[in-house]
């Protein structure tokens, strides 16, 4: 199998090391030199941390074309921000039998990538998944070095559609048996642990950050009374996730998955992952953890929430006064239902998950029994249509039962074919 990696950070050279050191063959494309000089002059990556060796790399290049020429799969190691225009240079390459797994894809990543794809290259079948967090926890040194400090233990993935995501799965799966697949995209793309922790405690500590003050990002600077106001934003988003029918992945729950760290809340649960021992902030303000987390997580998620009528107020006021240091109108540039196009989708989805409701106490649409007319059967005394796990009329309580017929159809025809019939 052979493999692509788009974007030379931190987190794109401990992808390139991983799969050197599995022996794949792995391609590294950068769109600025200066990053993939010391990595071509080499000829690999050398890491140390969890990972420890000089890694060969097949090819390293400033050319889309050549990198992603034969890969199997294409995985896109860079700021969300760079999600769009990254899309936009693949669409005319890419084929149906090419992979892109977005690492991560912070929310809505693979859709606004497939959207873009398919919008250039005309719809089509290639396949967009998204992980929920970078599989590494690493840091980018000098020359062609990367400190890789940890690999989780389980990182949530999904496609989009979601349809897609067994089978994605299961071509990856020998080679990243950390990710677990869920069948729900929603369920991936909205527990973005990213957005939860890097916008609030940068702003919590921007005075320090704003003068390059050196301290633990995560061991210093999420006291706890920062970790109050993470749980409050967790509080928000549980509410979102109730009225999506979602389980809501809590960042202790995460930990524990992916640093095997049990603790029941946020502050104590943070002091007690080693990986961050040694994880300073960066020494200037407005990094990736403002001008991505926010734009590309905290706003999308504003958005959905305010499309579903759930009040975000601690978010909210983190987008606005993080737009204000930065000096930019995040809610503008960032990723909405709107801008994205997906109001018919969530729409949908919730449909979905109101027939499914009430599917499960019995009740479904009829254009649902008359599409599926072997999953009924019709009682032969009362001419009521019941499941075909029904033993007896759900009506009458007899056991006489017929197949579904066009007659039965035309007979109840005339009715909304949304509406619910109990079976």
């Amino acid at each position: 199998m052979k493999f692509c990696i788009i974007g030379a950070g931190s987190g794109g050279r401990a992808f390139a090391a991983y799969l050197s050191a599995k022996g794949f063959s792995v391609s590294l494309y950068n769109r600025s030199y200066s990053r993939i000089c010391a990595i071509k002059r080499e000829g690999g990556i050398k890491a140390r941390g969890t990972l420890e060796g000089f890694f060969p790399l097949d090819l390293v290049t400033q050319n889309l074309i050549s990198a992603i020429k034969d890969a199997n799969v294409i995985l896109i190691v860079t700021p969300a921000s760079a999600h769009k225009s990254i899309a936009q240079k693949l669409a005319p390459l890419v084929s149906e039998k090419q992979i892109i797994i977005l690492n991560p894809g912070r929310t809505f990543g693979a859709i606004e990538v497939k959207t873009i794809i398919d919008k250039i290259k005309g719809h089509n079948l290639i396949k967009v998944g998204e992980t929920q967090t970078l599989l590494f926890t690493s840091r980018e040194l000098e020359e062609n070095e990367v400190n890789i400090i940890t690999i989780k233990d389980t990182v949530l993935f999904s496609t989009f559609p979601d349809d897609f995501s067994r089978e994605v799965y299961d071509i990856v799966n020998e080679v990243f048996p950390q990710f677990l697949p869920l069948e729900n995209y929603l369920e991936v793309t909205l527990n973005n642990v990213g957005m939860l922790l890097h916008p609030a405690i940068t702003l919590l500590n921007a005075g320090m950050m704003d003068i390059g003050k050196r301290f633990k990002f995560y061991k210093e600077g999420a006291t706890p009374r920062v970790c109050e106001v993470l749980e409050n934003i967790e509080l928000e988003l549980n509410d979102l996730f109730i009225k999506l029918g979602l389980k809501q992945l809590k960042y202790h729950e995460w930990a524990e998955t992916s640093y095997g760290v049990s603790f029941n809340k946020i502050y104590e649960s943070i002091q007690n992952v080693d990986a961050y021992n040694n994880v300073y902030a960066p020494d200037k303000l407005i990094t990736r953890y403002l001008t991505e987390d926010v734009p590309m997580g905290l706003v999308p998620i504003a958005s959905l929430a305010k499309f579903l009528n759930v009040p975000t107020p601690t978010i909210n006021s983190i987008i606005h006064l993080t737009s204000i240091l930065c000096g930019k109108n995040f809610k503008k540039t960032g990723r909405t239902l709107q801008r994205l196009k997906l109001f018919d989708y969530i729409v949908n989805y919730l449909k979905d998950l109101r027939n499914s409701e009430w599917e499960s106490k019995g009740y479904y649409e009829m254009k649902h029994i008359f599409s599926h007319p072997a999953h009924f059967k019709v009682c032969f005394n009362c001419g009521s249509i019941n499941s075909k796990n029904n033993k007896s009329c759900w009506v009458c309580h007899l056991s006489n039962f017929r197949e579904l017929l066009i007659l039965d159809k035309q007979r109840i025809n005339k009715k909304n074919p949304h509406m619910l019939m109990r079976t």
